[in-house]
């Protein structure tokens, strides 16, 4: 007799497929990026550029995972006292901080900035060129790009505002290549008793001599509290005077003799992440620093740095959202389930086709906020208007988004997304971080009301949409909608303040996705076409709250919007 057992089919016991990978450079897989930046710079800026950009690119796909998660799991701690009882105050790390510190300063994101030849030589895209660096490095390690942003602000302002004693002082050491040379930087703004609300700050400074004084107070939130140079404001005018009575003072970690200025580290802050990084109140008890400007033009001058700040806190979202993008592609292409791979399934790739989009729309933006700060430095003072709204639109959207996006990365790959093994757990707390930081939404909602108040940039930017829009066969309808959201301000804002905040924000909502889709539209060309009409497609598609039947997208189509090779 015939033997009638069935022979059961073998499955693999292993989560991903044998031929699973994942990329080792994240520059050479990343095409969107490397489009953007061999479309928006010169050769010169290219041929320095590329070869740090691919050494941080392995270093950030390989050795830098491991050395985040060890840094993010064993953090930072404060010594209070020296084993004999002296006063310590100084903050311990993990050596892979370190590590990466250094990876960081080689990789020259902040040194090509300001070092004197190179910064001659990349005049007018300088900050593109550090912030490609930096997106790359993000996508490791969001922790240590604050303390990175804090530096390049701090180097910044000195830049813009020091005398030229104070610049030559600081500025070599805030941009070192070399982390035995290294200074970072840091900004200490926010109090108990404002918060965001600085003009209730209530530290105060008392000249000694000169530009010299002594600076009494705590702060509430210092992040990179271990810096050696701090911009701290502090009041110098009454405290009725709000902002007016504000100054800017740079405080350095050891004076001119080698002794610590005096500055107590009350205790750091224990938050839900960016955990390999220092976060503290401090306490300044007739700490010296010196002045920057004019007495009371404190904020004014800090402004600057929080502008920067704001700009790298929209590229590190930026950052997260297209590492969560790739970690979860890279996986689900080797995950079999339900007899085929994830991403062969038609309601996987929707979700792709939404992540990548948004993805890409926030990509554009940032990035074209980055050009607008070169754009002024190189002279477009024309450019000053986009430049102030771009800044809290970019921060406030590409926050927001962030946080859905990886999120929703989590859930595409199950279980293994949850756990801390991998890399998204650390991401998604580490993001929470951008609605909140250098401005919560709300604040950023009401600046960029203000941008709109005291500038001309609703109207420059409607009219570099237009140039896009009248060359598409849907931008009749954009430009319609355009319009009647510049209407809808004006009655809001003729009605009352109260009715103006209110609307605002589903207003801004619906202005950024009109603006996105313009500087997608006008970066279109024979290769970005295979990620821009699919996000196009999508984007439009939000305009339209008809239900309708999808077609699928092809497995093809969802891999050209990724845009990732590996």
């Amino acid at each position: 007799m015939a033997d009638q057992t069935k022979t059961r089919k073998t499955i693999p016991n292993r989560v991903l497929t044998g031929d699973a990978r994942t990329s080792k450079n994240f520059f050479t897989s990343d095409r969107i990026l490397c489009h953007y930046l061999e479309k928006h710079l010169d050769g010169n800026a290219l041929k320095y550029l590329k070869p740090k950009l691919r050494r941080l690119g392995t270093e950030a796909a390989t050795v830098m995972d491991e050395l985040s998660l060890a840094a993010d799991k064993n953090g930072p701690e404060l010594v209070k006292r020296s084993p004999f009882g002296e006063p310590a105050d100084t903050v311990k790390f993990h050596p892979a901080y370190r590590q990466m510190l250094d990876i960081a300063a080689e990789s020259e994101m902040i040194h090509l900035k300001y070092e004197p030849t190179l910064k001659i030589k990349f005049a007018g895209k300088r900050h593109r060129m550090g912030f490609a660096a930096g997106q790359l490095f993000a996508m490791s390690e969001v922790g240590l790009y604050c303390p990175l942003c804090m530096t390049d602000g701090a180097a910044y302002v000195l830049e813009r505002h020091a005398g030229k004693d104070l610049r030559n002082k600081l500025i070599p050491y805030l941009s070192s290549s070399s982390i035995e040379d290294l200074f970072t930087g840091a900004m200490f703004l926010t109090e108990k008793s404002g918060g965001s609300d600085v003009g209730r700050n209530q530290t105060t400074a008392k000249q000694i001599e000169g530009k010299r004084y002594e600076l009494n107070g705590e702060k509430w939130f210092c992040s990179n509290v271990n810096a050696d140079v701090m911009l701290v404001l502090a009041r110098t005018g009454g405290e009725e005077e709000g902002t007016r009575g504000l100054s800017l003072f740079v405080v350095e970690k050891h004076l001119d003799d080698g002794s610590r200025n005096p500055m107590e580290i009350v205790r750091l802050k224990d938050k839900l992440g960016v955990r390999s990084m220092a976060t503290a109140e401090v306490l300044l008890t007739d700490t010296i620093g010196t002045r920057l400007g004019e007495e009371g033009k404190g904020f004014k001058i800090m402004a600057d740095m929080i502008n920067m700040s704001r700009l790298y806190n929209a590229l590190t979202a930026v950052a997260a959202t297209r590492r969560a993008l790739i970690e979860v592609w890279q996986y689900l292409n080797h995950r079999v389930v339900f007899g085929k791979k994830a991403v062969e399934h038609p309601l996987i790739r929707e979700k792709f086709h939404e992540l990548g989009s948004l993805h890409i729309a926030n990509f554009h933006l940032v990035w074209r906020t980055i050009e607008s700060l070169d754009r002024l430095e190189a002279g477009q003072k024309n450019e000053w208007d986009a430049y102030r709204i771009l800044v809290p639109m970019a921060k406030w959207w590409s926050a927001e988004t962030a946080v859905y996006v990886v999120r929703e990365c989590m859930e595409l790959m199950g279980g293994n997304g949850y756990i801390e093994d991998f890399i998204l757990p650390k991401l998604m707390r580490d993001v929470n971080v951008l609605p909140i930081w250098e401005g919560s939404g709300n604040v950023i909602v009401l600046d960029i009301l203000r941008a709109l108040d005291k500038t001309d940039a609703l109207e420059q930017l409607t009219e570099e949409m237009q140039s896009s829009f009248e060359h598409q066969e849907f931008g009749a309808e954009l430009q319609k909608q355009t319009e009647e959201i510049r209407e809808l301000l004006g009655r809001a804002a003729g009605v009352g303040r109260g009715q103006l905040e209110a609307t605002a924000k589903p207003l801004f909502r619906r202005f950024i996705h009109l603006y996105q889709m313009h500087l997608m539209i006008r970066d279109l060309d024979e290769e970005s076409k295979h990620w821009l009409a699919p996000a196009l497609a999508f984007m439009k598609n939000q305009h339209d709250s008809r239900l309708r039947i999808h077609k699928p997208i092809p497995l093809a189509g969802i891999s050209k919007l990724i845009g990732w090779e590996y």
